[in-house]
């Protein structure tokens, strides 16, 4: 029997090592190499992006994976414009859709308060209530931090159902249309699961401004990050530990086999949960916090159509429990920008919720566009008639299930951080899980390996 080919050990001194290349990662190793760092992004996939995926076919672009981008994204707007991306930009159609009774209401995303007032969805006498919320939106808006969220931790005490109990004229309508709604369609989870935080920080952050897209897609951000970087495809991590000479040791294997190098530092962005094996020297509590965090599933079914909805301008749907408990959302891709079908066709994607997606996560195609078409079909009438073909993404993790207390352990978390560490942790769950917390993590991190502490400044 032949000897086991041992992994190869080969000393890249100065090298930064970074693991993932989601927007996380790709934000890190861009400052990093702006600064004159040698960097060596490692990523288990054969594609950079993470999250974000864009596919072309016949004429369709759809996003597979993440679709707003909000002009509240400040740090992904700030790399868009140093990577010379500005250009890519298209305006974005900005209507946000709820249903009520199988029809759906519009709202612009730039004024949800103001078009709320006007709303059919709710009550006047319930209008009246939104005033409150309004004013504790105003309020909290500072602390809406996208890297560290504990800022505002002293109202991280309850769920956005809570909240809503807790505020005569919140619930009912408001509630069910508006807030919960609203949480489905961002997060794909209830109102009664996450901090009241989140909910806060989607209507000031996420859906409460302009919309803008990628001429060619989502994945025009990633690519071209990574387009001066060397990024290693396919290249599992197994470990990243520091070294007695104060650098770092990463273990990895890929198509050639085994690897084992040392370098400078190293920025993790692994899922949060997954962390503490790929880092086995963090501190218990550390280890322990990141295991604790707890990501959602979604299926997000792309469909191509023979001709759009007729009068529906929403870009983004909302759906509530009460009038599909297995759907949280419909973007209508042909309302983003003009590029996105060919003339006179339609582009919906459905997103179903976790529970579903947890039910149906192992069935064929067919079974979950059977599951989730006659859903959308009540408030789009006509829909199922006029697909013509689909494709289907199976999600998990997607986004972090921030319960009540959620942000204030993140506080902890961060601040137990030894800024001087050649081993810096980044990713969404820092803050409201989404691309730019990601991005703004990827960069803190980077900062602190080029020795400047990082302090929140996205707020």
């Amino acid at each position: 029997m032949g000897q086991i080919p041992q992994p190869t050990v080969r000393v890249g001194e100065g090298t930064t090592f970074v693991v993932g290349a989601g927007p996380s990662g790709l934000a890190a190793a861009w400052r990093l190499s702006r600064a004159g760092r040698r960097v060596v992004v490692l990523e288990r996939r054969d594609r950079v992006g993470g999250q974000i995926q864009t596919h072309r076919e016949d004429g369709f672009l759809m996003e597979q994976g993440s679709t707003v981008l909000a002009t509240a994204y400040r740090d992904v707007f700030r790399l868009i414009y140093e990577a010379d991306l500005a250009g890519e930009l298209l305006p974005s159609g900005s209507v946000i859709g709820f249903v009520k009774d199988h029809v759906v209401h519009n709202l612009r995303s730039e004024a949800l308060f103001r078009d709320g007032l006007g709303t059919r969805l709710v009550s006047n006498r319930e209008k009246l209530a939104l005033v409150r919320l309004a004013i504790d939106n105003l309020r909290l808006r500072r602390s809406m931090s996208y890297e560290d969220l504990s800022i505002a931790g002293a109202h991280d005490v309850e769920t956005p159902a809570d909240y809503c109990r807790r505020h005569r004229g919140l619930g009912g309508d408001v509630y069910e249309y508006l807030v919960d709604a609203t949480v489905r369609g961002v997060l794909a989870t209830r109102g009664d699961r996450i901090s009241v935080l989140e909910f806060f920080f989607m209507i000031n952050n996420v859906l409460g401004s302009r919309l803008h897209a990628f001429r060619d897609g989502w994945s025009t951000f990633p690519n071209r990050l990574a387009r001066d970087l060397d990024v290693r495809l396919g290249a599992e991590v197994e470990e990243v530990v520091p070294t007695a000479t104060g650098g770092v040791r990463v273990s990895w294997t890929d198509g050639d086999g085994g690897h084992v190098e040392e370098g400078a530092a190293a920025v993790v962005t692994a899922r949060a949960d997954e962390i503490p094996s790929l880092v086995p020297t963090l501190v218990a509590d550390d280890a322990a916090f990141l295991r604790s965090v707890v990501y959602s599933y979604v299926i997000a079914a792309n469909y191509a159509l023979s001709a759009p909805p007729p009068n529906q301008p929403a870009l983004i749907i909302q759906v509530p429990k009460s009038e599909a408990p297995g759907l949280v959302g419909v973007t209508l891709e042909h309302n983003k920008t003009a590029n996105r079908v060919p003339p006179g066709r339609g582009l919906a994607c459905l997103l179903s919720s976790t529970e579903l997606a947890e039910e149906l996560m192992e069935a064929d195609d067919e079974r979950i566009n059977d599951a989730l078409l006659p859903l959308a079909e009540q408030f789009l009438p006509g829909l199922t008639a006029s697909v013509e073909r689909a494709w289907v993404q199976r999600w998990h993790p997607v986004i972090v299930y921030s319960r009540p207390g959620y942000y204030r352990d993140v506080g902890a978390f961060l601040r137990r951080q030894d800024p001087s560490s050649p081993i810096q942790v980044a990713g969404s769950f820092t803050s409201s899980s989404n691309i730019n917390t990601a991005v703004a993590s990827g960069e803190r991190a980077a900062r602190r390996l080029l020795g400047a502490e990082a302090t929140p400044r996205s707020v």
